[in-house]
């Protein structure tokens, strides 16, 4: 096995499209980051560990400083990885055993500190229930609802602590694409979005209320109808939840969702050590 760098996401899906389509869930958030990447011209790193001329593992940081997300891969892959990645990535996403695995063995090679990061659980429709009974009705968001849109974008960034956001611009992209939609109950009082579909497979996101309509059950509903209306397009959808919120997984299990992989994450400190030894090949 080596580890091969590339810095073209186009380069970077040609090498190693076949790979994360084999497992096109999984990879989910993998193969949304390398379009986006290509569709924004964002830049960044992509490390291919790869056997003779097969892809077999793969990692990423786009764009630069983000932080590298990992496919799932076994140890000695990740530790390899770690060993071979010069870039000082602050923090590292992935499956809970490859990102541990990825996180000591870079600890132990930079002398760095390390910081767990709440983790997710990512999860797959695979039986549509009937789950909420809520008064009004799923639309398509329409250009009179953006500011709405923008204000709860915002607002479901710091209830939810993710990373931010520029809302303006991720809304007015997906109001373009038809990937947002609103629970109508005589006006807006939920919303929900989806990723652009990669190899079959959409991401349902960003399901927010505002405080003041939360417990009659919108977001519950937002969230059967919008799965409901991927699923009759022929879409896989998956979504990922924060492991410490016992309300969300419960609504989205009732629903019909089952747990795929747990997703942890780690914040380095400062390097205060030998940096690894180097990628292989070019971009």
């Amino acid at each position: 096995m080596e580890v091969v760098e590339l810095h073209d996401a186009r380069a970077a899906r040609e090498r190693a499209g076949a790979f994360l389509r084999a497992e096109p869930v999984q990879h989910n958030l993998l193969l949304t980051i390398i379009e986006q990447s290509i569709e924004h011209s964002l830049g960044g790193n992509f490390w291919l560990v790869v056997d003779d001329s097969d892809v077999i593992g793969l990692a990423l940081e786009s764009p630069p400083g983000f932080g590298a997300v990992l496919a799932p891969m076994p140890p000695n892959m990740c530790h390899l990885l770690a060993e071979s990645i010069t870039t000082a990535v602050p923090h590292v996403v992935g499956e809970a055993g490859a990102a541990a695995a990825f996180a000591g063995r870079w600890t132990e090679c930079r002398s760095t500190s390390v910081t767990a990061i709440d983790g997710q659980r990512l999860y797959e429709l695979t039986n549509l229930h009937a789950a909420s009974n809520a008064s009004g009705s799923l639309r398509l968001a329409r250009p009179e609802d953006r500011s709405t849109l923008v204000d709860w974008t915002n607002g479901f960034v710091e209830d939810a602590d993710v990373v931010p956001v520029h809302a303006e611009q991720l809304v007015d992209a997906r109001l373009e694409r038809d990937l947002f939609w609103v629970w109508d109950d005589g006006g807006p009082v939920s919303m929900v979005s989806a990723s652009a579909p990669v190899a079959g497979v959409a991401r349902v996101q960003y399901v927010y209320t505002p405080p003041e309509r939360r417990n009659a059950g919108y977001a519950t509903a937002c969230v059967e109808q919008t799965s409901r209306l991927l699923t009759a397009r022929g879409l896989r959808c998956v979504l990922f939840t924060d492991l410490a919120n016992p309300t969300s997984n419960a609504i989205y299990r009732r629903i019909g969702y089952e747990a795929v992989a747990e997703i942890l994450g780690y914040d380095f400190g400062e390097s205060g050590g030998a940096q690894g030894s180097g990628a292989s090949g070019g971009g």
